[in-house]
């Protein structure tokens, strides 16, 4: 099998490779005189290798994971609650919309919970209804 070839770099790719270089200088993973040197390479570099040999030994800087906009699910979410939410206030405003007895609140409050749980996902909050594992089965009798 051939490799593939290393692919050169454009210069976005290069100050992409300084802008993390920063953040790791502004973390204390280099040091001064290291933080120049790699940001020469860097700036040097033409090739995908050579751009990664920069980085090397530090860790990726990855953002955290988000609400992303272009998520469908999240989107299609956020516009559930917020029918609920107009239905809520408009049955409150066609009803006789007394000011102080604002009711749709609790509405707000509850889908506010509702969708701030969606978002969290199961893997970051416990399962309360989940079963218990079930019992050990006892131990066989030895056979004579």
């Amino acid at each position: 099998m051939s490799k593939a070839p290393d692919l050169l770099v454009s210069d976005a790719d290069r100050e992409r490779a300084a802008g993390q270089l920063r953040e790791h200088y502004e973390a204390g993973r280099l040091t001064l005189e290291e933080f120049q040197e790699r940001l020469d390479e860097a700036h040097a570099a033409r090739t995908e290798t050579e751009l990664e040999k920069v980085l090397r030994q530090l860790p990726s800087v990855t953002p955290l994971p988000s609400v992303r906009p272009r998520d469908t699910r999240w989107r299609s979410l956020a516009v559930q609650y917020a029918l609920v939410n107009l239905v809520a206030l408009l049955v409150w405003a066609f009803s006789g919309a007394e000011t102080d007895n604002f009711w749709p609140k609790w509405v707000l409050i509850g889908t506010l919970i509702l969708f701030a749980r969606r978002m969290m996902g199961p893997r970051h909050r416990h399962d309360w209804r989940q079963l218990p594992p079930p019992p050990p089965p006892p131990p066989k009798p030895p056979e004579l």
